[in-house]
């Protein structure tokens, strides 16, 4: 999930990303439980990453309010805020 903002990723080379895992299996405090196309993943905020727009190839969904809201907790979190 791209969380950089509209902005910046207008003009950048890059964005920052939370990674989404197919493994949820085990939920840790920094990570959200996310809907991807009618599928149970989870967003992992602990390990928020900087990648260059070369390597996003299209986008794979579109994430409810609700699960948004879930990574926005859960990246505060991680970052103290």
């Amino acid at each position: 999930m791209i969380v950089s903002n509209h902005d910046a990723n207008a003009v950048l080379n890059r964005v920052q990303v939370v990674p989404i895992s197919s493994n949820v299996r085990t939920l840790y405090p920094a990570e959200a439980y996310v809907s991807v196309q009618g599928r149970r993943r989870k967003a992992m905020a602990d390990q928020i990453a900087t990648v260059s727009v070369l390597r996003l190839r299209r986008r794979k969904a579109q994430l409810s309010t609700g699960d948004i809201e879930a990574v926005e907790r859960v990246v505060r979190l991680q970052l103290g805020l």
